[in-house]
């Protein structure tokens, strides 16, 4: 049985599409990058080949394609849409988007290298992106981010080393850095970045400050902190919640979303939270109700595809099998490369 599922989406779909990427959009290029910023990576890809089909905007085309196929999880067909869409720029294209068009293009392709395994392809792209911008923040991040998930943490935190002395003070990044170390296994190395962190006083954001504490498992001092802001700000609420929750008090953990009232009926991360909360009480019945409102509140966000493959989880939990397996097969319509969904669905089969 399959874990509820974290977030899956990658952070670069939220903004894939990039205003002004041509010149002048004709009906069916509008719609596809409509349906692309909806999420809607299905329709979008039928829009787009359509596109192509007319000679519209080759190079915007391809990497309109690649981008919708990252977000149905088919990394290696969106692989080669990004290599189409370099192979396929004019000469007017590369003179009016002066290389932004193929620097943008060549990103998404070593994330795409990354999730599928290619880990020296993704960092020979950003060696060479380097090469042309050494001081590139972003860069040095998405190399380490790469030597990291090959399990070269050595050299990834070098890279990582060299974006934060390049952006100091920014710790959004750093924790984002440390995140990904922990992912990839070098949590401890992570946790080094914060060794100053009292230093910082309270010139710090204090919903930032408090992710932070959850990162370094500081629970109680998190909620100590953000205890009071809990009941008006949404973020932190997440955050205390999710201490609740790792400090084993789902009740307490449960109180935070009541206290917040109706902003949590308009916000997929908590109704998602709850509907963990109580699966963790047993109570399935009310966590399929809890994503349910989980998948309505998250319409057009990337909080979609966790939303709806927790609710497919949760109907297994209460047993009704059926609907888990049609609301599963729907998932996998547009979320094709989801490997372990497939996995999931050929279970259900069995039932």
């Amino acid at each position: 049985m399959k874990k509820i599922a974290v977030l899956l989406l990658t952070a670069c779909l939220t903004a894939a599409v990039l205003s002004g990427c041509s010149p002048k959009n004709t009906e069916t290029m509008t719609s596809a990058e409509n349906a692309l910023s909806e999420g809607d990576f299905e329709n979008a890809l039928v829009q787009y080949e359509q596109a192509v089909d007319e000679g519209q905007q080759l190079q915007a085309c391809y990497r309109g394609m690649g981008i919708a196929l990252m977000g149905k999880m088919e990394y290696e067909a969106a692989a080669e849409a990004f290599q189409k869409a370099l192979d396929s720029a004019t000469f007017i294209e590369k003179n009016l988007y002066r290389d932004h068009m193929e620097e943008d293009i060549r990103k998404y392709l070593a994330s795409c290298y990354i999730h599928s395994g290619k880990f020296d392809d993704a960092i020979l792209i950003y060696n060479a992106l380097l090469e042309k911008d050494d001081d590139n923040v972003v860069l040095y991040r998405d190399r380490g981010t790469a030597k990291a998930a090959s399990g070269d943490l050595e050299n990834a935190k070098k890279d990582f080393d060299r974006a934060i002395n390049l952006d100091r003070n920014n710790y959004d990044m750093i924790l984002e850095i440390a995140q990904t170390l922990e992912e990839y296994g070098g949590k401890e190395i992570g946790k080094r970045y914060f060794s100053g962190l009292s230093s910082v006083g309270n010139s710090m954001d204090p919903v930032l400050k408090g992710k932070i504490l959850y990162y370094l498992e500081d629970y109680k001092g998190a909620v100590d902190l953000l205890g009071g802001f809990a009941e008006t700000d949404e973020n932190a609420a997440r955050i205390v919640c999710r201490c609740h929750i790792a400090l084993g008090d789902t009740e307490a953990a449960k109180d935070v979303i009541s206290k917040i009232g109706t902003k949590a009926d308009s916000s997929p991360e908590l109704l998602n939270l709850l509907g963990s909360i109580l699966m963790k009480q047993k109570k399935y019945e009310n966590a399929v109700r809890a994503f349910e409102r989980a998948v309505k509140a998250a319409q057009g966000t990337s909080e979609l595809q966790t939303a709806l493959y927790n609710r497919i989880v949760a109907y297994e939990y209460v047993g009704n099998y059926e609907k888990a397996r049609k609301f599963l097969e729907r998932y996998l319509k547009q979320y094709s490369g989801d490997e372990e969904a497939k996995r999931e669905l050929r279970f259900l089969k069995t039932r």
